[in-house]
């Protein structure tokens, strides 16, 4: 497996959806061309954004393939290829790596009570299988598995391993793993606390509202490593505006709401979940207009 470097700004992409509830290629085409002329760095799909657990295998597959052909290689492409069995994660990680992907990423196995070891085996099992890095994905407060630091390490450690997506917001334990592993990438996970992330040693952040405001954390991830801080401040308390009303309305139903009124029509997330009611819509576009997002 080659060392691969992870820089920048990576929105963790959306899956848009057609009045049907299938795939939509042209908006998808569209998110990605806007965000690659933004100067992002590359795209993480089929994540907890892109309502992974909603898709099929063959969803998911087809998802990637329509990105790639998008991208056509002009940014970084992470897939996330967790899945309730290991068959399956690694089936999509080699297809992953078929399609040309960067690296490819996993949640840790969840619901049943999985051990350490079998953990390991996991991500072992997948690096043995793949020749691109694979990222483990920390998400404790929806996978509900919380790793310790030294979980962590043995994770990393394992060959094949390039490092970490940190949907945490405990950044002593990022600050701790990234001076333990200097040679690995890290990822900020939660865009709310991108800075501070940087601060922590982290270069790198994947996240859902990257989708429609790549550029406010492309000029502060600027700013922070020009040393204009005060300025960085700024910007991640206006983005951090905005998501707090992302927070109250939900995440992803708002992301593709703004996606929506800036005229990139996602559509709506599956259900189970049900469609913004009024309200919510114009608190989300209000707070847009506000921060001249439309």
């Amino acid at each position: 497996m080659n060392k691969k470097e992870f820089r920048g700004i990576y929105p963790a992409l959306v899956t848009p959806f057609d009045a049907n509830g299938e795939i939509a290629v042209k908006p998808l085409q569209k998110l990605i061309e806007t965000n690659i002329k933004k100067g992002v760095s590359g795209f993480y799909v089929a994540g907890s954004t892109g309502e992974s657990y909603m898709l099929t295998m063959a969803e998911r597959k087809y998802l990637l393939e329509a990105v790639m052909d998008a991208v056509d290689g002009r940014a970084d492409v992470i897939v996330h290829a967790g899945m309730f069995a290991e068959k399956q994660t690694i089936e999509l990680a080699q297809h992953a790596e078929k399609c040309g992907a960067a690296a490819v990423s996993s949640v840790p196995p969840f619901y049943f009570p999985f051990t350490m070891e079998e953990y390991e085996v996991y991500y072992k099992e997948i690096a043995e299988n793949t020749g691109i890095p694979v990222i483990v994905y920390n998400i404790p407060d929806m996978s509900s598995v919380h790793f310790s630091e030294s979980d962590m390490s043995e994770l990393l450690a394992i060959d094949g391993i390039g490092g970490m997506k940190h949907t945490s917001y405990d950044l002593f334990q990022l600050e701790r793993l990234i001076r333990l592993w200097p040679e690995k990438n890290f990822f900020c996970g939660h865009d709310e606390i991108f800075l501070s992330a940087l601060s922590a040693g982290a270069d790198a952040g994947i996240g859902t509202s990257f989708n429609f405001m790549a550029e406010k954390f492309i000029e502060l991830r600027r700013l922070y490593r020009s040393n204009r801080i005060r300025e960085a401040q700024v910007l991640q308390a206006e983005a951090n505006d905005i998501i707090s009303v992302l927070c109250k309305v939900s995440v992803f139903k708002g992301t593709k709401e703004i996606l929506k009124l800036q005229g990139i029509d996602c559509g709506e997330c599956r259900k189970p979940f049900l469609p913004l009611d009024e309200a919510a819509r114009q608190l989300v576009k209000e707070t847009a207009e506000k921060y001249h997002l439309i």
